[in-house]
């Protein structure tokens, strides 16, 4: 099942234009069957070759951008629905660690092929990689991520969608390409969202300002959807590139909790070491800023971590992105030591800490970073009706705790007990 690039088998779903009204009621109606059938034969095919499935999710926008910044709260809102859908149909279905059928799914916005979209176009690089977070269909019709499947929706705007993405992607691939598998998902019901899929175009007035130098924060260990929607929100904050600058310096900061620090966590037999937590969130980032197979990065490595020594990486792309993982041991970490970072994304749990560290940089005289907070994934406030144990067990997806706990009661694991 491994691919011709040495990467993880992958799989492409593309959806139809998101529903006019973002709530989590209206992308369940639109979403959900489809998104289900696509996560349960990845499922399928994890189990049997106990091989992690990436199941990349195409989900089509319009005018994430503004002149004055990003639609953070439209975007917010936005995602945060989708990645819930897919925590509650993971919880539903029995899909994670414990059962040996996990999927990794990554949210890929890409701009809706749509003739108001056309002067919004994302940048392309001069080396041809591809420039995220928001890229065009073309660009991730022409991209070399290994897919060796793609799904739509079994639809009159799902098959338009699909036959343009495979009219460019035979268009632009060499004779080398993977031949894909093409899969047409019916939707068990003809929800009115997809009758009617002309997409929302938010308000200029609801845009924040975007950043070229934006810092994140986490443990991170065992990378799950709740991280997901926190570092999928910093990428859309940074500077998008523009085709009259498209090699603009953009810098991402991200701080990883050291290993000492976590000594004392539950399970922490289970507790991924500092380099594999930094490897996933680098995956993650190369696969929504980067898309292609990041050949032509260049990285380095300082220390290995012993007594105060502090672990860094920096990854960089001729399109002028740097991301610096950067070892941390306190709350603050480089936000109160790298005057140039500007702004900082936390979950609305670490208010405070946000509060702090802009109190530390007054001490510096340096300016107040601009706070972008995200909200937790919260199963309570999603769907009138949920049960308890369905709001318990979708919380066990987004917790770190309960994946190691998971993981420690899967067959043939040296520790089964789950204390």
């Amino acid at each position: 099942m491994t691919s011709r690039s040495g990467l993880q088998p992958s799989w492409l779903l593309l959806l139809p234009n998101p529903p006019k009204e973002i709530t989590f009621e209206r992308i369940k109606e639109a979403y959900a069957s489809t998104i289900s059938q696509a996560l349960l034969k990845a499922a399928d095919i994890s189990a049997s070759f106990t091989t992690v499935q990436i199941l990349d999710i195409g989900l089509p926008c319009i005018k994430v951008y503004s002149s004055s910044g990003v639609h953070y709260s439209y975007l917010h809102n936005l995602l945060r629905q989708v990645y819930s859908l897919i925590c509650l149909l993971c919880t539903e279905h029995s899909i994670d660690v414990q059962h040996g059928n996990d999927v990794d799914v990554r949210l890929v916005l890409f701009q809706s092929p749509s003739p108001d979209n056309r002067e919004n176009s994302p940048a392309q690089t001069e080396d041809g990689s591809s420039v995220g977070p928001v890229i065009t269909l073309h660009r991730l019709a022409s991209c070399h991520r290994p897919w060796q499947r793609v799904c739509s929706v079994a639809s009159e705007d799902g098959e338009l969608l699909l036959q343009i993405f495979l009219r460019l992607r035979n268009s632009s691939l060499d004779d080398k390409k993977e031949k894909l598998v093409v899969e047409r998902f019916v939707p068990e019901i003809q929800p009115a969202s997809l009758r009617d899929p002309t997409p929302v175009t938010p308000r200029d007035t609801e845009s924040r300002a975007c950043h070229e130098s934006v810092a994140v924060g986490g443990t991170f260990d065992h990378l799950h959807i709740g991280h997901k929607l926190l570092l999928s929100l910093m990428a859309f904050i940074l500077r998008p590139t523009v085709p009259s600058a498209p090699r603009q310096k953009r810098t991402i900061t991200v701080g990883i909790t050291g290993d000492k620090l976590l000594e004392n966590k539950q399970f922490r037999e289970y507790l991924q070491n500092w380099y594999q937590r930094q490897a996933a969130v680098q995956a993650f980032l190369s696969a929504l800023l980067v898309l292609d197979a990041p050949s032509e990065q260049t990285s380095s490595d300082n220390g290995e971590g012993e007594g105060d020594q502090q672990r860094t990486m920096t990854m960089s792309w001729p399109s002028g992105l740097t991301i610096n993982y950067v070892e941390i041991f306190d709350p603050f970490g480089p936000t109160i030591t790298d005057e140039s970072i500007t702004a900082l994304v936390l979950s609305e749990e670490t208010r405070a800490g946000g509060k702090a560290v802009n109190e530390k940089r007054a001490e510096r005289g340096w300016p107040a970073l601009d706070i972008f907070e995200v909200n937790v994934l919260d199963m309570s406030d999603q769907s009138a009706g949920t049960s308890n144990k369905e709001t318990q067990d979708f919380q066990n997806k987004i917790s770190s705790t309960e994946i190691r706990r998971r993981l420690g009661k899967r067959p043939g694991t040296a520790n089964g007990k789950s204390s």
